[in-house]
């Protein structure tokens, strides 16, 4: 099976890497897909120059994703600016086909950012015409359209889960490849007071105290025709 991770930045994937972890152990192929270049990503150190930031921050994710075995895909929009347009739509469609997706995960539409919740609605389009035989029609439709996912929000709020994944047993993994994302690490610690392991942490356990195991990532499905499926694609 295929998975895809459809994200604003270099680090969304925190909130589902857990469980990308467990599709990449089972056999499953993974790949992770941003809209923006993160360009705007290092706020502790606005003198360093955007296009060294975009560079950073691309080679972090596509570092997490060879580790998994999984490659790292940018669509190049500007970070913190992200725009739903023909182009961006276009771009996502033709790259959920050649990485022939039967599973979808992306930001959640109530999530804080806005950037989060219109790379969802880009995401939401784009797998819609994954199938659509009139349009770019050089590169081969999907079978069947993607089933697709959404993520946890920031802290939780405003989000309640459909479905739980157990990561206890990838936790530990999970951590030690959150350090790839050096740039998001020190802001989180120079702005919050805490990095993303910590947040993952408290953020993890508490889906796991939901649930009953020790760390989970929650999720919910996208249940608008055609993207529902029956049963659960989560690993």
């Amino acid at each position: 099976m295929n998975v895809v991770f459809v994200g604003a930045h270099q680090d969304d994937e925190m909130n589902c890497l857990g469980t990308l972890i467990k599709y990449s152990r089972r056999g499953d192929r993974v790949s992770v897909i941003t809209i923006s270049n993160g360009d705007k990503g290092a706020q502790y150190d606005p003198s360093i120059p955007h296009e060294e930031v975009a560079r950073i921050r691309m080679a972090e994710s596509a570092a997490i994703m060879e580790a998994l075995g999984g490659t790292y895909h940018c669509l190049g929009q500007e970070d913190e600016q992200i725009v739903d347009n023909r182009e961006v739509r276009e771009g996502l469609t033709r790259l959920l086909r050649q990485l022939r997706a039967d599973v979808v995960i992306t930001c959640p539409p109530q999530d804080y950012n806005p950037d989060h919740y219109i790379t969802g609605e880009i995401t939401y389009h784009a797998v819609m015409l994954t199938t659509v035989r009139t349009m770019y029609e050089d590169v081969p439709i999907l079978d069947a359209t993607p089933a697709m996912y959404y993520t946890d929000t920031c802290a939780g709020l405003h989000f309640e889960p459909m479905f739980y994944v157990d990561i206890s047993d990838v936790f530990a993994y999970k951590c030690e490849l959150l350090q790839h994302f050096k740039t998001q690490m020190i802001n989180m610690q120079v702005f919050g007071g805490y990095d993303l392991v910590t947040y993952s942490e408290i953020m993890n356990r508490f889906r796991g105290l939901q649930c009953g195991v020790r760390y989970a990532e929650a999720f919910r499905a996208e249940t608008r025709w055609p993207r529902a499926r029956p049963g659960v694609l989560l690993p």
